[in-house]
């Protein structure tokens, strides 16, 4: 399978093997492009710099993410739709925790919930480690299943 449909498309399926290497160079890549500002001369014109481009440069890397995935779930003969699960959800979790745990109203007095904020934030645990374990662990289905043939059978 060719570079461009593998991080663009939402078709077919894509080996274990594919995945990780998939994924790790989106990382390094975002990473590279994230850090790079700060190797220009100014201190602020890379900080300005970073603000301006590192969430464009994130959403970016959105579509490429959410096709490899999707193809990675397309090999265990399931839909794309589980990512919202596997990622989605434990981000939510993640994000409404901190903001109840840090939550703090000046006007009332009221301050941050340490309990709720912390049950939160280690909900988001099970769904994001079984999210790793289904994309990158096990092994996909045997054989050509509704999404195509099988990536392991190709290379043969």
């Amino acid at each position: 399978m060719k570079l461009q449909k593998i991080l663009f498309s939402f078709d077919g399926r894509i080996s274990r093997r594919t995945y990780w290497l998939a994924i790790l160079a989106l990382i390094v890549a975002v990473q590279v492009l994230t850090v790079a500002p700060f190797l220009l001369e100014s201190e602020k014109a890379a900080v300005l710099l970073l603000a301006l481009t590192s969430q464009f440069i994130w959403l970016l890397s959105l579509w490429p993410i959410l096709a490899v995935g999707s193809k990675r779930l397309h090999d265990r003969n399931k839909n794309g739709w589980w990512l919202l699960v596997f990622w989605l959800l434990p981000f939510a979790l993640f994000c409404g925790g901190f903001s109840i745990y840090l939550f703090d109203d000046p006007r009332t007095g009221r301050s941050g919930d340490f309990l709720t904020g912390s049950i939160l934030i280690f909900a988001s645990l099970p769904p994001a480690l079984w999210g790793i374990v289904e994309l990158g662990i096990l092994p996909g289905t045997k054989g050509t299943n509704l999404y195509g043939a099988d990536p392991a059978q190709q290379l043969t």
